[in-house]
């Protein structure tokens, strides 16, 4: 079982988290955004040690990109990783990035969205509240437009291609409201800076880790069950890391989150573990992931507003509004909507 509160939480991070699991990625294309620091960095260097014929990682500074990539070689003798800037709160950004991939990449076997942020401060881009653009609706582009590709390398390879959520399980404490819920759109109401008060921005992060979940659940609904694509999220666990920890951020919700790192964090390279399991783990049985939540390399059930009838509510009604949006800064997205996507 999930942990569900905060106690359980601390209780589960007790447990000795899984070794890591490995797969011969010899021959396949996989793609990690957010490769650079933190999970992603240490996800890199597993997935380097497995020798995939590319291995694609990304940065949103490309100087810090150079320097994680020169630490990935230095650490794992891998040679074949490339660097690619993506900064997934401009949309301009995620679509060069996509059209790039489109263009370059002959297969894509797995692709791992690793980045996110934590910010208790109302910021809005591009007519959305950063929080949500980085952890959704930057990702949730980006998956989009990777569909085809995936498809392709599943019909020319007869291959089983993996996208991994990098959710959280943050996501058990926290719900969308009913008057949200009731509102024209939810994203857009989410971003309201009337809306985005103190107490809605301290947990705007479980909000966007709650979002990845649904997310995850609806794309693997929507891809064509033949040929298949395994859609999952998965959790880290409490890790330690920068993230969270700007020099923006309350002092109070700082000093929370450093002090439960402190008493019961994983590392950065055990949580790591977890993306690794999204993606190469349970070879052998591919439907156990398929639109499935893992915690500590096991399947678990969801936070129980994710299963209830609000929560399916929610999760149809933002995948429509995730699509109406991409559709009107991207046109390729509404072409692959038609020709890759099918109705749940």
């Amino acid at each position: 079982m999930a942990p569900r509160t905060y106690e359980q939480r601390a209780a589960y991070q007790t447990r000795p988290m899984p070794a890591v699991v490995t797969a011969d990625l010899s021959g396949k294309t996989l793609v990690l955004i957010g490769a650079n620091t933190g999970l992603g960095f240490e996800a890199a260097k597993h997935f380097a040690r497995m020798n995939p014929a590319r291995l694609v990682l990304t940065a949103r500074d490309e100087a810090m990109g150079k320097q994680a990539l020169a630490q990935i070689q230095s650490d794992t003798s891998y040679s074949k990783a490339e660097l690619w800037v993506i900064d997934l709160a401009k949309f301009s950004s995620v679509i060069a990035f996509a059209d790039k991939a489109e263009r370059e990449l002959e297969r894509l076997d797995i692709l791992v969205e690793s980045a996110g942020m934590i910010t208790w401060k109302y910021e809005q881009v591009e007519g959305w509240e950063k929080t949500l653009h980085t952890n959704n609706l930057g990702p949730g582009l980006l998956a989009i437009r990777m569909i085809p590709k995936m498809l392709e390398t599943a019909r020319r390879y007869s291959v089983n291609p993996r996208l991994v959520v990098v959710a959280s399980d943050v996501h058990y404490w926290t719900k969308i409201e009913k008057h949200v819920i009731a509102s024209p759109s939810i994203l857009a109401k989410l971003s309201e800076k009337e809306y985005c008060t103190k107490e809605v921005m301290d947990h705007r992060y479980h909000d966007s880790k709650l979002l990845n979940v649904l997310f995850a659940r609806a794309l693997q609904l929507h891809v064509p069950s033949s040929p298949a694509i395994t859609v999952n999220s998965v959790t880290p666990g409490l890790c330690f890391s920068g993230l969270g920890l700007g020099s923006d951020d309350p002092v109070d919700q700082a000093e929370r989150l450093q002090t439960r790192r402190q008493e019961y964090a994983f590392t950065t390279e055990k949580g790591s573990r977890q993306l690794v399991y999204g993606a190469v783990g349970s070879l052998d049985n591919e439907e156990k992931l398929r639109g499935k939540y893992i915690c500590m390399s096991e399947v678990v059930e969801e936070s129980d507003f994710v299963i209830s009838k609000d929560g399916k509510i929610v999760q149809n009604k933002v995948w429509d509004e995730m699509l109406e949006i991409f559709g009107r800064i991207d046109p390729k997205v509404s072409k692959v909507a038609k020709m890759y996507l099918t109705k749940a």
